[in-house]
């Protein structure tokens, strides 16, 4: 009861989701400091540790739920309720996630506290001053109704003065100062990084790799990018064999002839 005046609605019902949670778990306290194991009724292997140390106003739970979102985890709820806290403390309520989160006051970059200006003051006295005249004016006679009138006029004449004489009071409350100049400097040049390095897939790894491996020819002996069929030093023997066959040739027909 008392965190659904508290939390939005939103809230709430998480709230609600970790409160019918914590039916299901039990927790055993292990001394001092307050350290409770809080485990699920029928589960023996996972366990959540709670310390719980009410003069300080701490309670940490090792699921880490309200670090993160902010709200008491089941863990904790239980750990309370065997403590016989009836309602939440004031330090696991976190202003943001309450129906008041906006009623604070706002501060600019600077710490300054901002408020609003004197014309939205002013914008609803004004309306309150108009319903109160209606409301004196409804069903008034023809002499009071002259009387209002004439009031009125004398007030528009004064306020027409008083703007003349330049004391009007219609200024706006703000604490921030307007700067008599403004050094607007270049940013610096940030030196480009480049896209970094391409990844390679996992052939093309493959490949590379191949390609350093290189074998050595039966031919020449080195490890080139050829082998015994495609080795240069091969073909430079073929093609000297084939002039000297061709000289034997040549010797041989001349034998031959004469």
């Amino acid at each position: 009861m008392q965190m659904s005046k508290r939390y939005t609605l939103a809230v709430f019902r998480i709230f609600q989701e970790e409160i019918s949670a914590s039916l299901e778990y039990g927790s055993k306290a292990l001394g001092p400091p307050e350290v409770h194991v809080v485990k699920r009724l029928g589960e023996i292997s996972r366990t959540h540790e709670v310390i719980y140390d009410p003069p300080n106003e701490k309670i940490v739970c090792t699921c880490k739920k309200f670090e993160s979102e902010g709200i008491p985890c089941a863990h904790m709820l239980v750990v309370l309720r065997n403590d016989f806290i009836d309602e939440l403390p004031e330090y696991l309520i976190l202003q943001r996630w309450t129906m008041t989160a906006k009623d604070k006051c706002v501060f600019d970059f600077d710490g300054v506290e901002l408020r609003e200006s004197q014309s939205t003051h002013l914008g609803g006295r004004n309306i309150e001053l108009v319903r109160a005249f209606a409301n004196c004016l409804n069903n008034a006679p023809f002499e009071v109704y002259n009387k209002a009138k004439e009031f009125v006029y004398s007030l528009q004449k004064e306020k027409e003065s008083l703007s003349a004489c330049g004391s009007n009071s219609t200024t706006r409350w703000s604490t921030m100062s307007i700067p008599s100049s403004i050094d607007v400097r270049p940013p610096n040049i940030a030196r480009t990084k480049g896209s970094g390095k391409r990844l390679k897939g996992g052939m093309e790894i493959a490949m590379v790799e191949k390609e350093k491996q290189r074998r050595t020819c039966s031919v020449c002996g080195k490890k080139e990018k050829h082998n015994k069929r495609s080795c240069p030093m091969l073909k430079e023997m073929l093609a000297q064999n084939t002039q000297e066959d061709s000289a034997v040739y040549k010797d041989t027909q001349n034998s031959t002839i004469l």
